[in-house]
């Protein structure tokens, strides 16, 4: 069986799954979330035929950002009227992006240890789309819960490490070494924090949770930008500095956009 047929059983398998998901009762979501991590867990190491892969931590990286995204689209289309055709829609757009995701793991699992393919930048390219995109369903999802201050705090610094770490597995993938002499901590924790004590002063400022979940992928997204070239060693001075005046936009459209009663 070649890949595409693997990747494209698997991705109809996972859209299933998430309509199977959609379908149930409001109170039943959550067990179907967890039944929802299981299958995508399964179809993606089974697609990309790392089932038995002894290497623990890339299989935990191939299924972060498929794992997340169920989760983020799950909550976030859950929240929205339930119909057939509303749902069939929903699910064949999550099978999609799943398909795509397929793609880009396996051009990241031929990259590792070898000489960087030519499709590493458009399928990193794609991955950094997907991953914002899921950032901004987990924090949109999060946010509607409206959990007390201090809770969203420990979510977003969860949520944010998830992500970091899975940036800084695609961007060091590039590396010679694989970044293995880079320091996680400098590139997944200290951004984790940044980004959680943002989340934190959101949970006081009334920036409503759309915008709220936009600022911080925006943030986010500043913070991709410095980390993946500092990675790569070409962190200019223009670089940074384009990077501060976008962050001083963001910081003023946040204040002009925030109406206080």
């Amino acid at each position: 069986m070649s890949k595409r047929i693997k990747y494209l059983i698997s991705s109809v398998l996972c859209a299933i799954g998430f309509s199977f998901f959609l379908s149930l009762p409001y109170e039943s979501h959550y067990y179907g979330l967890l039944v929802g991590i299981v299958l995508t867990t399964f179809c993606f190491w089974f697609g990309l035929g790392i089932i038995f892969d002894k290497d623990i931590y890339i299989r935990i990286m191939s299924i972060i950002l498929p794992v997340g995204f169920f989760i983020g689209f799950g909550l976030f289309a859950a929240l929205l009227p339930y119909g057939f055709i509303s749902s069939s829609i929903t699910s064949l757009c999550f099978g999609i992006v799943v398909y795509m995701i397929f793609l880009v793991e396996n051009v990241f699992l031929v990259a590792i240890g070898h000489r960087t393919p030519p499709l590493y930048r458009a399928a990193y390219t794609v991955s950094l789309m997907i991953l914002l995109l899921t950032s901004f369903f987990l924090f949109n999802s999060l946010f509607s819960f409206r959990f007390t201050y201090w809770i969203n705090a420990i979510l977003v610094l969860v949520i944010s490490a998830i992500i970091f770490l899975y940036n800084f597995y695609a961007v060091t993938i590039e590396l010679s070494d694989d970044g293995k002499q880079k320091s996680i901590i400098n590139y997944v924790l200290i951004p984790s924090v940044l980004i959680a004590e943002v989340g934190l002063v959101f949970s006081f400022w009334p920036v409503g949770i759309l915008k709220g979940s936009i600022y911080l992928v925006a943030v986010i997204y500043i913070l991709f930008g410095l980390l993946q070239a500092d990675l790569r060693d070409r962190l200019f001075k223009r670089i940074w500095l384009s990077s501060v005046w976008v962050g001083i936009a963001i910081v003023l459209g946040i204040v002009l956009n925030t109406q206080w009663r």
